[in-house]
């Protein structure tokens, strides 16, 4: 990555996006005519690089908000019933969130300018690059619009290519439109990268790896990409709302045609951390910093401890040990807000180390770990996308395909966090013995198991999908809950709270966009029925 770091562009004038005044917004960016020194294999690497504290697990998104806010929306995490506070999101959090999209974004339509001025041989030559930064912010974007609804996209990001503040305020685009967008547009791109693979010139052979932090120049690992985020985001709006049929038209042309799709743990895509580089792109102490520093949130939820512990009567997830510590009695036990009051729970919160009464995210898997793997796209995520589309019918396949598919998708979870674990410098927490992990006939026929138990296969299915994403993607298991109703969960009533006091369907807009793209925000505002209400509905939404 160091390598890759110095050829990297990065724009200047991303870093206060929608944070200044028309005069100081104008004044961070230097003139547009000058992007025709960057070239579009470094203009990819920028826009990898600037997404990239929302794709590593970074302290800044594993804690201050995929856990620390969004973890308390899917429990993926323990939290207390603080009166007041439940489920207050920081608008600092949200906006950091939003202005790196928007950061991301810019850089590629700068990337998307440099490539449209090119000949024809230019365009030969770097349009690899530009598809592979496209279906890059196309994951980002559904991200985005998963937390929001509608948000700036079709006009968005143009500022540092005109030059032009006054004409920069974006208008909103329809959440379904861009869904739309990206399910035609990531099956388009997948033929292109296809058509590519194995064909590119020399000069563009020669220069992807080099750029490529994500797949090392990989195409394979792009179509597996590239496919199993359209499938991801056809599956999401199959289940209901107006692009129901269009999802499963996706889910039947990706599956039934057999596309390439991230099917194994080797094809998964995601980030090693990088010990070389930490300063500039994923430091692993930023692990330790939330995952075993931060008191409550460490905590482990007790409705994850359920899921791992209540599927097979008698038996435990083969995951468990991986996945949490026991408590000082030796016992696994998360914070439970349906049982607990706020008393209680900040009293045991308080208890030593050698009291302690609460499970918590394994340090050795995660929160010492220096080798982290952050997942982007993982081969269990994919098997139980499978899973759902076999048992709902929207796919053809075998008539036990669903039931394959599950067994396929926690076995292929369980590799993943065993894996996190094995490369683990740390035995501070759970190491087995001469690393003895279950093994493959082993969890297979648990996961078998909880299979045949399951009254409801698609509840089992999401609730499998969600234990997956866990603390580690817990922007993704928030969305299976609001998508599917499953798990059921409990939520107390915040009754202390002004305006949250359950939770949310969605996310506030951030302060920069009620600050400095007013005009846009007053016309959504409109749009939604003249307030901008948590409990909203997304299209695909239960």
């Amino acid at each position: 990555m160091k390598r890759i770091h110095s050829y990297l562009i990065i724009l200047a004038a991303a870093l206060s996006f929608g944070a200044c005044a028309d005069s100081n917004y104008t004044d961070i960016y230097p003139n547009p005519a000058e992007t025709s020194a960057a070239s579009c294999d470094k203009l990819m690497t920028g826009v990898f690089y600037t997404g990239r504290v929302y794709t590593f697990n970074s302290y800044w998104r594993a804690w201050t908000w995929d856990n620390y806010s969004l973890g308390v929306y899917a429990r993926t995490i323990g939290f207390l019933n603080d009166e007041g506070n439940i489920y207050a999101v920081g608008d600092g959090y949200a906006n950091d969130r939003w202005v790196n999209f928007y950061n991301t974004l810019t850089q590629f339509r700068v990337l998307e300018n440099v490539y449209n001025s090119l000949d024809e041989q230019g365009q030969a030559t770097y349009r690899i690059f530009k598809d592979l930064a496209e279906v890059f912010v196309y994951d980002h974007l559904s991200q985005i619009i998963d937390i929001w609804g509608d948000v700036p996209f079709g006009k968005a990001g143009y500022l540092y290519i005109t030059g032009n503040a006054a004409a920069s305020y974006p208008a909103y685009d329809k959440a379904a439109d861009l869904y739309t967008l990206m399910l035609d547009r990531l099956g388009e791109l997948y033929t292109d990268i296809h058509s590519l693979n194995g064909k590119l010139n020399t000069q563009a052979a020669a220069y992807l790896p080099l750029q490529d932090f994500i797949n090392g120049g990989d195409l394979g690992k792009w179509e597996a990409y590239c496919n199993s985020l359209r499938l991801r985001l056809a599956v999401r709006v199959a289940s209901q709302g107006n692009l129901a049929a269009k999802g499963k038209q996706v889910v039947a042309e990706i599956l039934n045609g057999n596309l390439p799709l991230v099917t194994n743990n080797e094809q998964t895509i995601q980030l090693a951390s990088n010990d070389d580089d930490t300063a500039n792109f994923f430091n692993p102490d930023d692990l330790r910093t939330g995952y075993v520093e931060n008191a409550t949130y460490s905590n482990a939820s007790q409705a994850m401890l359920n899921a791992l512990t209540q599927a097979v009567s008698g038996e435990n997830d083969p995951r468990l040990p991986i996945l949490y510590s026991k408590n000082a009695a030796g016992q696994y036990k998360g914070l439970d807000p349906e049982n607990e009051t706020y008393a209680v729970q900040y009293e045991n919160t308080q208890k030593p180390s050698a009291e302690r009464i609460y499970s918590r995210i394994d340090s050795t898997t995660v929160g010492y770990n220096t080798e982290f793997i952050s997942p982007i796209l993982t081969a269990s995520e994919v098997a139980f996308l499978k899973a759902e589309a076999y048992q709902q019918g929207w796919a053809s396949g075998a008539a036990d395909a669903a039931r394959q598919a599950f067994i396929d998708g926690i076995w292929y979870s369980a590799q993943f966090y065993f894996k996190e674990n094995e490369i683990s410098p740390s035995t501070l927490g759970y190491k087995p013995d001469n690393n003895a992990y279950p093994t493959e006939t082993e969890v297979k026929a648990y996961a078998g198991k909880a299979w045949d138990a399951a009254a409801n296969k698609l509840e089992a299915i999401i609730t499998q999908k969600w234990l997956n994403f866990g603390y580690i993607q817990s922007s993704q298991a928030w969305n299976e809950v609001r998508r599917t109703g499953y798990p059921t969960l409990f939520f107390p009533v915040d009754n202390g709270a002004q305006v949250l006091k359950s939770v949310p369907n969605r996310v506030r807009y951030p302060v920069s966009e009620r600050s400095y793209n007013t005009a846009n925000y007053n016309a959504q505002l409109q749009a939604m029925g003249g307030t901008d209400d948590y409990y909203i509905k997304l299209f695909w939404a239960k």
